[in-house]
């Protein structure tokens, strides 16, 4: 068994919610197949869920990291099984210690990575894109997606790269991972890495989900450096010692004072039979950063105006870096039958 696409640290992974949502779609439509959309897909977990399933999916991400691990684990598009295996042999077959230093050891080494894990991430990243031109899209993405997920299992943080940890980072062989990879099916797939309120314009499913982040955490402050290995184009301008690269063109609108307008926005031009919407009640934490940019009530009003609303409490581990307690805290999933 090789990696699947949940097997990373991520912030806000819907991992215990996904049959709970899955469940909801089942009791409007049963058990035939229906088009499914998650526009703020984040690991991609839901989209995967429904796709293994047999359904056509629609998944999107404003961060190149995740559209390439969807493009690795949600596609039909055919690769080469072997050739993967070979270049994954080769790869792990480099010796760390003799590599010269590179992009990726200059910036991060001695900080998320030992030098000589650095080193061989920096050095693999160089080859899969020299190769580019010979794989296939889906082939490249399994490559990527094999360095991305196993760069983040060995980084000397606490689970995000908002920084590392004090102390000094040590050597952990770096060895890339096989993917698990489910057989081609027939349902479809598109995969999106754009804005979600401009994408719901130009897409029609029959059930959207809508997970946006709902308070101040930019959710590329917590995977710049996978967002930086993936899209390699080597900036060397970096804000504070956490080496984070310019990214305000990779920042949320619902992380920022006017979330609401961009997600009645968002719901008004929906284009669906179905709204399920997750929705945390941390508004009232002690961390200014937990609270939420957009309340409860807004949403609520702004769902009754689309259609009928119903409400399913669960309780869910949720991340906060604050002091506030969250014993009773709640993950809330809005079932929006469309008028």
């Amino acid at each position: 068994m090789g990696l699947k696409i949940e097997n990373r640290r991520y912030i806000g992974s819907k991992r215990k919610l996904v049959e709970e949502i899955y469940a909801i779609s089942q009791k409007y439509f049963g058990n035939k197949k229906i088009s499914f959309s998650d526009v703020f897909a984040g690991t991609g977990i839901v989209a995967k869920y429904f796709f293994d399933r047999g359904h056509d999916v629609i998944v999107n991400d404003l961060l190149k990291s995740n559209f390439i691990a969807y493009s690795a684990w949600i596609s039909n598009e055919d690769y080469d099984y072997k050739k993967i295996e070979k270049l994954l042999e080769k790869f792990n077959s480099f010796d760390a210690s003799i590599l010269k230093p590179n992009y990726f050891s200059d910036t991060y080494g001695d900080k998320y990575f030992s030098v000589n894990d650095a080193k061989k991430i920096g050095y693999i990243r160089d080859k899969i894109e020299e190769m580019k031109n010979s794989l296939t899209f889906r082939e490249y993405c399994i490559l990527l997606s094999s360095l991305m997920y196993t760069t983040d299992k060995i980084a000397n943080t606490v689970g995000h790269f908002e920084h590392f940890l004090s102390q000094k980072p040590v050597y952990k062989n770096f060895t890339l991972d096989k993917l698990d990879l489910s057989e081609p099916s027939w349902n479809k797939a598109l995969i999106f890495n754009e804005d979600s309120n401009k994408l719901v314009k130009k897409i029609e499913s029959d059930v959207i989900y809508i997970d946006p982040p709902y308070n101040a955490r930019q959710y590329v402050n917590f995977y710049h450096v996978l967002e930086n290995l993936v899209n390699w184009d080597k900036p060397n301008e970096f804000e504070g010692s956490s080496m984070k690269f310019k990214r305000n063109h990779l920042k949320s609108e619902y992380s920022r004072s006017k979330a609401v307008y961009f997600f009645e926005e968002l719901i008004n031009n929906i284009k669906a039979k179905l709204i399920i919407v997750s929705y945390n009640n941390t508004y009232n934490a002690k961390s200014s950063a937990s609270n939420n940019k957009i309340k409860e009530s807004e949403m609520i009003n702004i769902l009754k105006k689309k259609g009928k609303l119903t409400v399913k409490e669960f309780e869910h581990p949720f991340f906060n870096s604050g002091t506030t307690n969250f014993n009773n805290h709640l993950e809330k999933i809005y079932i929006c039958e469309v008028n």
